[in-house]
């Protein structure tokens, strides 16, 4: 190829360049116009929707170009975006010193505009994310293995409670710290639908339930069947995190009939969140 053909290339790509950034800026004020129709004040955050967009992208990706490029690309302008409208936006990580991935995890979802604050304690990121709205926290994904579980906090239907909004990583980055763990993403707002999703609910019982049992409950008031639950005793109280497909509204019938075929009192039995499923799941 001589020098010519060359510098034609290196042209165009720079005409490339030039529409890419010019779509960036009328993005841009395209956000503008929607950010000044909305009430100020709220929380300008759509997980929902943000995973429909990459799963979009993702399937019509095609080439040598990698797929978690993509990803980065379009996960840096949204998060952008989203601080756009919404100012003093902050994320809340728990990154205790020995395990660094978890700031790896927040930055490839929420890319770098956004102001991170470290905590070494789920609890913290939780009184981070109560005391503003415009918090986002990001905790562990729950394990069997924890001694003093934060996810129970979430079920006493308090105003500031936040829930359970996206599960990290989307989509795994090849060269992050973070393999082999993942995290919940947590705000003050309600989940909403994406397509494929799953549901946390809480249950407590004072004695302990077999995984039959709460299954049998689950068919009997009408629930799809769970994916996982995982069983966590506190002051020596049974507590249930329960996975299932779907969204799930705090009022729904099926949640109080549920407490009734397990047997339980009121208000044990509670909706944390939602999220939707990851791509490196579904693909």
């Amino acid at each position: 190829m001589d020098a010519s053909t060359l510098d034609n290339l290196r042209l165009e790509i720079d005409a490339i360049d030039g529409e890419l950034h010019g779509l960036i800026r009328r993005r841009a004020a395209l956000v503008g116009e929607i950010s000044a129709a909305k009430p100020a004040g709220g929380l300008a955050l759509r997980p929902g929707r943000e995973a429909q967009v990459m799963r979009q992208r993702l399937a019509a990706h095609e080439g040598g170009f990698p797929p978690t490029a993509v990803y980065r690309m379009w996960r840096e302008m949204v998060s952008s975006f989203t601080l756009m409208q919404t100012p003093g936006l902050k994320i809340a990580i728990c990154r205790p010193a020995n395990q660094p991935g978890y700031w790896d995890l927040a930055r490839d979802h929420f890319g770098c505009q956004i102001p991170f604050v470290a905590h070494d304690t789920p609890a913290q990121v939780l009184a981070a994310v109560r005391a503003s709205p415009t918090t986002l926290g990001v905790v562990p994904a729950p394990i069997e293995a924890d001694t003093a579980p934060w996810w129970p906090l979430l079920a006493s239907g308090e105003a500031t409670l936040p829930n359970v909004v996206a599960r990290l990583p989307f989509l795994a980055m090849p060269n992050a710290r973070a393999r082999g763990i993942s995290a919940f993403v947590l705000a003050r707002i309600e989940p909403e639908p994406s397509g494929d999703d799953r549901a946390l609910i809480s249950i407590e019982a004072k004695n302990g339930l077999s995984r039959d049992r709460i299954a049998g409950a689950v068919a009997k008031v009408g629930l799809p069947p769970f994916t996982s639950a995982l069983d966590q005793v506190v002051a020596g109280v049974h507590h249930y995190l329960v996975e299932l497909p779907g969204v799930i509204a705090d009022d729904d019938q099926r949640l109080r009939d549920l407490g009734a075929a397990l047997g339980l009192e009121n208000g044990l039995v509670a909706v944390l969140g939602a999220y939707a499923v990851p791509a490196d799941i579904r693909l």
